[in-house]
């Protein structure tokens, strides 16, 4: 099937809308967790700049960047159940190959938190997320082998677009900086994925195949906080919104600065909380699509009404941790949004000056995420069936509101340099095109 054709039937299926009405109604047990023991094959394909003309990475690649690179791929399972060796192989002109061996493919898949599975509507929410949230890990130079010893990384991702669409990165350093040096979107074997999931959950695929496979409209449900969190204490903070500054175009922001589609200039964070404020969409096999606009509801965080910061049990880890509670009201007074963070130790956050907010601790909206990109050791060590974060919206009764439409990715979080008593929280648009929201937090 030609790449044309393949992206424009994804495309159709990708806005096929469901109900979340469908939410489990139970939850299957699996008594054997088994895994076919059989190798899966793929075959990888590429975009050049003509097919995807709104790639970012435009203008920062290798010098010898290869768009026809990656041809075919191969998953071999491990004794172990859940560890695979990954291997990629280049076309016939080159005949490289990249392996990875002992890779645990249980960590990619979307879970439900240990702490959520009593309650069908947040287990269903939290794995829904994890889908519809990018995640893409970087293994360095010691953790595969290539007969190509230019790359010097390789980031392996499971977008967002649907269970079985991933990519692969491969990674040349030029000038001191590591730069792509192909990019290949392949389709992760369906019945290994559907082992894989059943592995790590306990249930059938079956019972979250809708919202995984496809794009769903969810239902917005009152969220039960006693199942994320039991709040201890109100911590005393000062706070400002500093939406009427402009945010450091760097990094990703500065790649990703041309698929803001509207407004087409702009000044301050606050151009960009309007309804009117529009991105590239992100489209299978995974690209950014500036024909197909993407809506938003941004003018709901136009003004900050109040932050408050709480010490919080988590029902998880039983720690002392925080959360950030922001409300926000639109420009009429009309429609209250609360965003609330949480799960989080602050002592964990790095501390940057804010031309360095990019390089801030980032994650997406959901719970117990895997953030959008981390190194292969932080990914085994995020543990998402047991993680405590959280982060979402609701409505002013507390109902759950999808983030994406209102075009909110995820928090970027650090300290000040100069002033160690002041925490910055910055929030990154759809697909992290921008900067939406910048908080300052004296506490």
């Amino acid at each position: 099937m030609k790449l044309t054709t393949k992206i424009l039937i994804n495309t159709l299926l990708l806005f096929a809308i469901f109900s979340c009405k469908d939410t489990p109604k139970e939850t299957k047990q699996i008594s054997e967790l088994t895994i076919e023991n059989k190798d899966f094959t793929f075959k990888i394909e590429s975009l050049n700049d003509r097919e995807y003309p709104d790639n970012p990475d435009i203008g920062f690649m290798a010098s010898d960047y290869d768009y026809n690179y990656f041809e075919a791929g191969k998953i071999h399972p491990e004794k172990e159940n859940g560890k695979y060796s990954f291997y990629f192989y280049s076309n016939g002109k080159t005949g490289d190959s990249i392996a990875f061996n002992t890779i645990d493919l249980l960590e990619f898949m979307p879970t439900v938190p240990e702490h959520l599975k009593e309650d069908r509507y947040l287990s269903y929410i939290a794995v829904v997320n994890q889908e519809w949230n990018r995640n893409q890990v970087r293994f360095n130079a010691s953790q595969f082998q290539s007969s190509n010893k230019d790359i010097v990384r390789v980031d392996i991702a499971r977008n967002c677009l649907n269970s079985y669409l991933w990519e692969i990165i491969a990674y040349k350093k030029e000038n001191g900086k590591e730069l792509p040096f192909s990019h290949g979107w392949f389709d992760f074997p369906k019945p290994l994925y559907t082992q894989l999931f059943k592995a790590r959950n306990d249930v059938d695929f079956e019972l979250y195949k809708k919202p995984l496979e496809n794009w769903v409209d969810c239902e917005n449900r009152k969220i039960k906080k006693s199942y994320i969190s039991k709040t201890l204490d109100t911590v005393t903070i000062s706070y400002q919104d500093k939406g009427n500054t402009m945010y450091p175009l760097e990094g990703a922001r500065k790649k990703k600065f041309k698929e803001i589609i509207y407004p087409e200039t702009f000044k301050t964070i606050r151009d960009l909380q309007s309804d009117s404020t529009k991105f590239a969409t992100f489209s299978p096999p995974g690209f950014y699509n500036k024909s197909n606009p993407r809506k938003t509801e941004l003018g709901r965080i136009r003004n900050l009404k109040e932050v408050t910061l709480y010490k919080v049990m988590s029902s998880q880890a039983k720690d002392t941790l925080n959360e950030i509670n922001f409300t926000f009201i639109d420009a009429d007074n009309k429609r209250t949004t609360k965003l609330v963070l949480g799960g989080l130790d602050l002592s964990d956050l790095p501390t940057l000056s804010d031309d360095k907010a990019n390089e801030g601790w980032k994650n997406s909206m959901g719970f117990s995420n895997h953030p959008f990109y981390e190194s292969y050791e932080q990914h085994l060590s995020w543990e998402s069936d047991k993680n405590p974060y959280y982060s979402y919206l609701t409505d002013d009764k507390d109902n759950w509101l999808d983030s994406h439409l209102v075009g909110i990715d995820g928090p970027v979080m650090y300290w000040d340099d100069k002033n160690p008593k002041m925490l910055h929280v910055w929030l990154l648009s759809f697909e992290r095109h921008a900067f939406v929201g910048h908080y300052t937090l004296e506490i």
